[in-house]
Order: structure tokens, then sequence, then C-alpha cells
């Protein structure tokens, strides 16, 4: 009797134990389910509103254009070519205004080059003169010693001086060679003096020459700037 009473105890109590330990897996069968579809859920992004699309504003339609807008056109597009037109003409008369004023400018400033050339050859001219007669003006003090030395030798071949005549003859030789010598010098100086005159009136003719290419060239210049101041009052 014990022993079966025992064994009856014994089932009954493996029968609970059993019962105990399936539910309690059933539990966490469940926890485990219930945590990965939360983790599921919280992993699956949110989904976004679509945008609503962008309505554009109606187009007008395309007002073709008429024979006025063409001819207006056209119109417009001759007078700006007539305008530039214009103002190149105008460019290229102020520019050859401005190359002949240069021109002018630079025969001009020849011109004066020559005439100061012409002035220093002159002034080289009159120097030379003066000193040419300075050397006769000594020529001819040599020349009167010289006559008065022979009238001395015509003394003194009568006797009435003490000098001999050799001396005055040596000396009157002397005061002839002197004057000779500075009448040379003045020929040469009045020949330095002619070539000076000849460079000055050289330098005179190309003074002339230069400022009638400055005048030519400063009419030329006004006149295609008049040219030009015209055309801009005109307008296109």
């Amino acid at each position: 009797m014990g022993s079966e009473e025992g064994s009856a105890r014994r089932k009954e109590f493996q029968k609970r134990s059993d019962e105990d330990i399936d539910s309690f897996l059933a539990k966490k069968d469940f926890q485990k389910s219930t945590s990965s579809s939360t983790a599921a859920s919280a992993s699956t992004p949110t989904t976004q509103k679509p945008a609503e699309p962008v309505t554009e504003p109606p187009r007008q339609p395309t007002k073709e254009p008429t024979e006025e807008d063409h001819e207006e056109a056209i119109k417009m597009a001759r007078t700006s070519r007539a305008e530039r037109e214009a103002y190149h003409d105008v460019a290229v008369l102020r520019k050859k205004a401005h190359a002949l004023g240069h021109k002018a400018a630079k025969f001009f400033r020849k011109h004066k080059s020559a005439e100061a050339a012409a002035h220093k050859c002159v002034a080289k001219a009159v120097a030379f003169r003066e000193k040419a007669n300075a050397r006769r003006e000594k020529a001819r003090s040599y020349l009167d010693k010289a006559k008065g030395y022979e009238a001395e030798l015509s003394d003194a071949a009568k006797g009435t001086t003490e000098l001999s005549p050799e001396s005055l003859r040596t000396k009157v030789a002397a005061m002839e060679r002197k004057a000779a010598k500075e009448e040379e010098v003045a020929r040469r100086n009045e020949s330095k003096a002619a070539s000076q005159t000849e460079k000055a009136a050289k330098f005179r003719s190309k003074s002339a020459k230069f400022l009638e290419q400055n005048k030519l060239n400063e009419l030329e210049s006004k006149r295609f700037s008049k040219r030009a101041d015209n055309l801009e009052k005109a307008g296109p």
C-alpha cells in the first residue's frame, strides 16, 4: 500500500513539474516573439507623405509679330547702324586731324631748330668778321711802322740819322712780314665768316620750308577737325 501511494505521489509531482516547465517555456517563447515583433516594428522606417505636385501658371499664347513690328525693328536697326557709321567717321576724322596736328608740330620744331642754327651761324660769321677787322687794323699799324722806317731810311741815306740803313731795312721787312701775316689771318677769318653766312642761308631756307609744311599740316588738321565737328552737330 505504501509503495503504491508513493508511486502515485511521484507521478503526480512529476506531472505537475512537467506542466510548470511547459508553462514556463510557453511564456518565454511568447516574450521572445513579442520582443522580436517590437524590434521589427521599430526598425521599419516611417513612410512619408507624397509631396503635392507644383502647379505651373498657365502660359499665355505667344503673339506673332506683325508687319509693323518688322518695320519698326528694321528702322531701329538702320538707325543704330547709321549712328555707328557716324561715330566711326567722326573717329576717323579726329584721328587724321590728330596725326596732321602732330606732323605740324614736328615741322614747327624743325623750323625753330633750323632758325636757331641759322642765328648761331650768323653770330659766328659776325665774330669771324670782327676778328678779321682786328687783324687788318694790326696789319695797317705794321705797315705804318714800315713806312716810318722807310722815311728814316731815306734820312739815313742822307746821313741825318744815327741808324744804319741795313737795320732800318730789316725793320721794314719785319713790319711788312707781320702785316702780311695779319692780313692772311684776316682773310682766313673772312673766309670762315663767308662759310658761316652760307650755312646760315641754308638753315634759313630749311627753316622756311619747314614753316611752310607746318602751316599746310595745320590747315589740313583744322579742316578735318571742322568736318568732324559738323558731322557731330548734324547727327546720324
